[in-house]
């Protein structure tokens, strides 16, 4: 029975261990070759079944030893949460070989058969908890696997010491070693979609950076262009009424017009100004209130509403200041607002209305097209999903407002449907 054991205890590791090699060779993730190698390193342990002071025993469990610690430091991306921990452990490694290429000069090696090594990992799982806790979401397999496998080693521990049941030394440690290594599998797999997920998202967020820097360039080319004529006809606007102030002094209809299109040319001035202003590369971060990337946004779409006959509110309750990307903000607002006016468009709403809120720490932004569907709300933040009908939306509105606030901004974006419509919520909390 034992060897039917052995038999697919070694199947079933050769099987994982190649397929995760394939992973490395394709990702070269790191965590995947410690992974292989620490598992080979114990495979080859396990083979052994002589005298427990054989030197190549030894050496395997030394190795399998060092080469956890450098899986676990690379899982659970210990340098990015803890970095003095990171280095304690490439020191602990040097040391611990050291100490073992020592002991086997001076042929000392029975000092290890007196060490329970798998204590050693016993703090890491307090660490995998704290990191979780932090939001790494793999770190909970590592926790499962490692706590079960632990557990196996100490009863195997117990085990041999006190003859509780009757089964060869290596049987219960495999059977740890199998279901850790399946768990871990997995984790790996799991922690390589999230990368690539990541890395998806940072491609759509340059391809957005990049249209909008495109958009930036082509409106201030528009500028200059417009600006030239709108200040010749500025201008000329204030000759005509020098030229009327100096000969027809009775006249009140011709100067009032004038000054309306003097007014209008400052009004098309000030709005090229927004424009260009909004969609200025600017990645520096800065302290403002958020009221102002309210306005600005507003005065993009205002006319748009206005057009549609779609009336906008504005209630700062409770104004606060935030540090961080004023112009990625407006865009967002802008972003929610369109995808707002499209909704009471499609609804055909009698009394269109957008309500934009600042309190508690917080930008509500709500309207009164009747809400979302219940079936589709929770997918609408997902890359390439869009309820627009005839291709009118690419599906990457909500997703990118979602990446900006949460990754860039480090807030949180939710929306649930209230009596009249949908809210957005912007939380800085």
């Amino acid at each position: 029975m034992e060897d039917l054991f052995l038999g697919f205890y070694f199947g079933v590791m050769a099987s994982v261990l190649l397929y995760n090699f394939q992973w490395y060779l394709n990702t070269k993730e790191k965590s995947y070759l410690y992974y292989v190698l620490m598992h080979i390193s114990l495979v080859f342990m396990y083979l052994h079944t002589s005298a427990i002071l054989e030197t190549s025993i030894l050496i395997t469990g030394v190795s399998a030893l060092v080469l956890s610690l450098f899986f676990i430091k690379e899982f659970l991306n210990i340098n990015a949460y803890y970095k003095h921990l990171d280095q304690f452990i490439v020191k602990f490694c040097i040391g611990f070989f050291l100490f073992f290429l020592f002991i086997y000069l001076t042929d000392n090696l029975s000092i290890l058969v007196k060490i329970p090594f798998f204590l050693l990992f016993v703090p890491f799982l307090f660490v995998a908890f704290l990191v979780y806790k932090k939001g790494l979401d793999v770190a909970k397999y590592f926790l499962l696997a490692w706590g079960l496998y632990i557990l196996c080693l100490c009863f195997a521990y117990i085990n041999k010491n006190f003859g509780i049941i009757e089964v060869s030394r290596n049987v219960i440690p495999q059977v740890g070693n199998l279901i850790e290594t399946l768990i871990l599998s997995f984790a790996l797999s799991q922690k390589t979609k999230q990368l690539i997920n990541e890395q998806k998202e940072q491609e759509q967020m340059l391809i957005h950076q990049s249209r909008l820097a495109s958009m930036g360039e082509m409106l201030a080319n528009i500028s200059h262009q417009w600006r030239q004529p709108l200040n010749r006809i500025a201008s000329f606007i204030m000759n005509m009424q020098m030229h009327i102030m100096d000969h027809y002094q009775d006249d009140k209809y011709l100067p009032k017009k004038l000054e309306e299109s003097q007014d209008q040319l400052e009004y098309m001035s000030n709005t090229i100004d927004d424009f260009t202003n909004f969609y200025k590369k600017d990645k520096q971060k800065e302290e403002f209130l958020v009221s102002l990337p309210i306005e600005d946004s507003c005065k993009i779409i205002d006319s748009s509403l206005s057009s549609n006959n779609i009336h906008l509110e504005i209630n700062i309750i409770e104004d606060f200041k935030i540090n961080s990307y004023k112009k990625e903000l407006s865009q967002v607002l802008l972003n929610l607002m369109q995808n707002a006016k499209d909704a009471l468009l499609l609804n055909n709403i009698e009394s269109p209305c957008i309500t934009l809120s600042i309190k508690n720490n917080a930008i509500f932004i709500q309207d009164n097209a009747q809400g979302i569907p219940e079936d589709i709300i929770n997918h609408i933040f997902e890359p390439y999903f869009t309820t627009k009908k005839n291709h009118k939306g690419t599906g990457l509105g909500l997703y990118m407002s979602k990446i900006i606030i949460e990754k860039n901004m480090q807030a949180k974006l939710t929306v649930k449907n209230e009596k009249l419509g949908a809210l957005f919520i912007i939380d800085f909390k």
